[in-house]
C-alpha cells in the first residue's frame, strides 16, 4: 500500500534543507576548526584480543599440519610453509628460491600451465607463491564447497612441477621486465642498496629475494630442479588450514594426497655472522633532477629469538611505527618536509635490519637526515616520558584484532610462529609482554641496537642537489653508488 503524502509537508522540507546542509556544514566546520593539529590525539579504548586456538597433527611422512576451525565464513585457507628461502640461494644466484615459488604452478606432469590456472579459476580459488629471506609460501583459498578439488589441484601444483623450458622462458623474461622497471623506482633501489651496504657483497641479507636481472636471466631450469628436490621436502615443511574445516576430516584429505610426498634429509641453510658496521658512510645512488630524495638511515638489528623483541617492538612504534611516532611528526607535522616517515625492526632467524626511510623534498635532504639522526640519538639519551610510552605500547595493542580479521590473516599470524618456532600461546602473551616494557627498557635497546653515529645512510636522489649539503653535515665520507651498489668513479 502506498501511503498519502502530504504536499505542503514536501514543499517545507524542501526549502528547509538547504539551510539545514548549511547549518551542518558550518557546524562541522567550526568543530574542524577547534582541532589543535600540533598536539597528538588521545587514544581510544583498548579492545579485546580473541585469539583461534591451534590444533595439530602430523602426517605419515611427517608433514606437519596446524589447524584453525573458523567458520564463520564459507570459504579455506591453505598455506603451506617451506623452511628455506632465498638464504639458501646458490651463491651468484640470488633469486632462485623467489622463481621456483613462481614456477611451480607453471605445469605439471599432467597438467599444462594454463589448465592449472583455469582449474582453479572454475572453482573460484585464489592461488599464490612467494618466498622471503627465511621461507618459501604456497597458498590457496578456496570456497568450503570446493575444498576437495581444490586440494587435488594444490596438491599435484606443489609435488609434481616439471619446471618447462617453455613457461620458464615466458615467467623469466617477465620477471626481468618487472626488475627493469623497478630500477625507475627510487623506493625499491634504495631498500635494495640499504641492504647490499649493511651486509657487503655475498651475504645472503644483502641480495634482493626477487634476484637482480643479471641473476635471473643466469637461472636455469636446473636450478630450480635442484632447489626444489632440496628443500620442499614434507619434513621442511608445515601445512596451515584455516577456516570452514572439521579438522579430523580435513586430516584424512590430506593424508590422501599429501600421503605419497617423499621426505628426505634436508640440506641446512648456513646464514654467515652478520658483519660489523663499517659507518658512519653516506651513500648516494644518482637520480638526476629528482623532486625528491628517497633515504633510508640504519643498521643490523637482532633476530627474531631475541629476549629484546618486545622493548624492540615497543622502542620502533615510538620511533616511527605509526603516524604519531616521533620521526613522522618531526619530519611531517613539524617540518612537511615528507608525506610519510617511518621505521622497523626485520625480525628474522638471523639478524635483520634497522630501517628508518623516508622520501622528502631534495632541497631538504641533508636536513631530514640530520632531524632523523637528533632523534635516534635523543631516544638512547633521554628517558621516554610515560605518557608518550603508555601511548605508543596501546598502538600494538589496539592493532592486534585486525591480524586475524579474516582467515587469511588468520594463516599469515600462524605462518610467524611455524617460521621462528614460536609456541602456540604466544599471541595470548603479546598484551602482558608489550604493557611490562617501561621507559628504562627502550633506552637500554636504543642503546644497544641504534648506533646514529654510525649508521649507514642511503639516499636515492640528485647528487647535484644534495651532496654537498650533505659534506656540510660532516657525518661521515660520502660514495656516490650505482644501483646495485657499486662504486662510482
Amino acid at each position: 500500500m502506498t501511503l498519502p503524502v502530504d504536499s505542503t509537508i514536501v514543499g517545507d522540507l524542501s526549502m528547509r534543507l538547504p539551510l539545514v546542509c548549511v547549518f551542518l556544514i558550518l557546524a562541522v566546520t567550526s568543530a574542524l576548526a577547534q582541532v589543535d593539529r600540533s598536539k597528538k590525539p588521545e587514544p581510544g579504548p583498548t579492545p579485546q584480543v580473541k585469539l583461534p586456538k591451534l590444533e595439530h597433527a602430523q602426517l605419515t611422512n611427517g608433514l606437519h599440519v596446524v589447524m584453525v576451525e573458523q567458520r564463520q565464513m564459507p570459504v579455506i585457507q591453505l598455506q603451506l610453509v617451506i623452511q628455506t628461502g632465498s638464504a639458501a640461494d646458490p651463491k651468484g644466484k640470488p633469486g632462485v628460491a623467489y622463481v621456483t615459488a613462481q614456477m611451480i604452478s607453471e605445469g605439471t606432469k599432467t597438467r599444462l600451465s594454463l589448465q592449472i590456472a583455469d582449474d582453479f579459476d572454475f572453482i573460484g580459488a585464489q592461488y599464490g607463491a612467494s618466498a622471503n629471506e627465511d621461507g618459501s609460501f604456497v597458498t590457496l583459498l578456496t570456497l568450503a564447497e570446493h575444498f576437495t578439488k581444490a586440494l587435488a589441484f594444490f596438491s599435484d601444483v606443489l609435488l609434481n612441477p616439471v619446471f618447462p623450458q617453455s613457461e620458464y622462458a615466458r615467467v623469466q623474461k617477465r620477471i626481468v621486465t618487472s626488475l627493469l622497471q623497478n630500477k625507475d623506482q627510487p623506493e625499491f633501489v634504495a631498500g635494495n642498496v640499504f641492504s647490499k651496504m649493511l651486509y657487503g657483497e655475498g651475504h645472503p641479507y644483502g641480495e634482493p629475494v626477487g634476484g637482480t636481472e643479471t641473476s635471473v636471466k643466469s637461472i636455469t631450469t636446473d636450478d630450480l630442479r635442484t632447489f626444489y628436490d632440496a628443500y620442499y621436502r614434507p619434513n621442511n615443511a608445515t601445512l596451515i588450514a584455516v577456516g570452514d574445516i572439521h579438522p579430523k576430516e580435513v586430516v584424512a584429505e590430506l593424508e590422501k594426497v599429501f600421503g605419497a610426498w617423499e621426505k628426505r634429509d634436508v640440506p641446512a641453510t648456513t646464514i654467515p655472522p652478520s658483519p660489523a658496521a663499517a659507518g658512519p658512510v653516506i651513500y648516494i645512488v644518482d637520480k638526476p633532477k629528482a623532486a625528491q630524495s628517497q633515504f633510508r638511515i640504519g643498521e643490523i638489528g637482532l633476530n627474531r629469538a631475541s629476549d629484546d623483541y618486545y622493548r624492540t617492538l615497543v622502542l620502533n612504534q615510538l620511533l616511527g611505527g605509526s603516524f604519531n611516532s616521533r620521526i613522522n611528526w618531526k619530519l611531517r607535522e613539524e617540518k612537511g618536509y615528507t608525506y610519510g616517515a617511518r621505521s622497523a625492526f626485520s625480525y628474522r632467524k638471523e639478524a635483520g635490519p634497522f630501517v628508518v626511510s623516508a622520501g622528502v623534498k631534495t632541497s631538504v635532504t641533508d636536513s631530514s637526515v640530520i632531524l632523523t639522526l637528533d632523534e635516534l640519538k635523543r631516544i638512547r639519551t633521554e628517558l621516554v616520558p610515560e605518557k608518550e610510552l603508555s601511548v605508543a605500547k596501546s598502538a600494538i595493542i589496539r592493532g592486534l584484532p585486525r591480524g586475524f580479521e579474516t582467515v587469511s590473516d588468520i594463516a599469515r599470524q600462524i605462518t610467524a610462529l611455524v617460521l621462528y618456532n614460536l609456541p602456540d600461546d604466544y599471541y595470548s602473551h603479546i598484551v602482558e609482554n608489550v604493557e611490562k616494557v617501561t621507559a628504562e627498557d627502550v633506552q637500554k635497546a636504543a642503546q644497544r641496537y641504534i648506533h646514529p653515529d654510525t649508521d649507514a645512510v642511503v639516499i636515492v636522489g640528485d647528487v647535484s642537489a644534495v651532496k654537498a649539503p650533505l659534506e656540510k653535515l660532516g657525518y661521515g665520507k660520502i660514495v656516490v653508488v650505482d644501483d646495485q651498489g657499486k662504486p662510482v668513479k
